[in-house]
């Protein structure tokens, strides 16, 4: 079945017609009951009804997938434990983790580095330099900081995205019992709302690299990411996606397309592993990524 292409947001706000010959209102359409809730692809429900991955299989992103897309969704230097909780490397004393690298001898460090950070801010290593970067970007994706702790909030059931207090579902099972994806309500939790800030999991690889992106200490770097996800025939394996980057009054840095096409890859990659039918061929969608140590108190702009 084709679907049929969307701009996010996919939620829009719905007038009563009005009947111009008459001036009468025409009714609003009955409510449909919603369509029961299904478990992703190598998921089934568990003794409780929630559903599982099967066994090998680590959940990320509401999908079941094999330990090598769940650490690459993680990170270069994290990995995913069987849960799908990310975690760096515990290192030696005398390393430090480098978020690309993972440990590196501080000895091997070079200088002129910051040793300290401002509030907000944590210092880190990027191509053997200390940095400062924004606190959650020093920590892996699905975590956020804590103090000096890197905490992963309760996980949510496969099938499932988690937003704010709960867990919203974008499997579901459509008549005939085939599996439905919701890729706009994916692409708004995972990639962020269009028109707004971008997600965590997708701008916190740009904001861990700022010597990647030639960004000043005291400098400040807004970059529009437009996100195109294609599902020819409607297929979620078959997933793409095309990002283009500008910086609206500034000039973008060369690296910056590469770092967010692979920010972006590292988040498709566990969609294709959901399988199913998506409910749109193509989803649009346009985020803002705030960049550098500046940008953790200024307001957007």
């Amino acid at each position: 079945m084709r679907r049929a292409a969307v701009r996010l947001p996919v939620c829009a706000v719905c007038a009563l017609s009005l009947a111009l010959s008459s001036g009468a209102c025409h009714a609003p359409p009955a409510r449909v009951a919603s369509p029961p809730l299904a478990c992703p692809r190598d998921a089934s429900p568990d003794a409780a009804g929630r559903c599982a991955c099967t066994a090998g299989d680590v959940p990320v992103l509401g999908a079941c997938v094999p330990p090598p897309v769940a650490d690459g969704y993680c990170g270069p230097a994290a990995h995913a434990t069987a849960t799908g909780a990310c975690s760096f490397p515990v290192c030696a004393s005398n390393d430090a983790v480098d978020l690309e690298a993972g440990c590196v001898p501080i000895a091997a460090l070079l200088h002129g580095g910051p040793r300290s950070c401002g509030a907000g801010a944590s210092l880190a290593v990027e191509d053997r330099r200390s940095v400062c970067i924004p606190a959650d970007a020093a920590c892996p994706r699905g975590t956020h900081a804590d103090g000096v702790a890197c905490v992963h909030p309760p996980a949510c059931p496969p099938g499932t995205l988690a937003t704010t207090g709960a867990c919203r579902p974008i499997v579901l099972r459509g008549e005939g019992g085939y599996r439905i994806v919701d890729l706009g309500a994916w692409a708004a939790v995972v990639l962020g709302h269009d028109g707004g800030p971008g997600s965590a999991d997708l701008c916190r690889p740009l904001q861990a690299r700022p010597l990647a992106l030639e960004l000043p200490p005291a400098d400040r770097l807004a970059l529009h990411l437009r996100i195109t996800l294609s599902a020819p025939d409607g297929d979620v394996t078959r997933v793409s996606a095309e990002v283009r980057v500008t910086a609206p009054g500034a000039a973008v840095p060369p690296a910056a397309a590469a770092l967010a096409e692979r920010a972006v890859a590292s988040l498709v990659e566990p969609l294709r592993g959901l399988g199913g039918e998506a409910t749109a061929t193509r989803v649009d969608v346009e985020v803002r990524c705030d960049l550098g140590i500046a940008a953790v108190a200024a307001p957007p702009r």
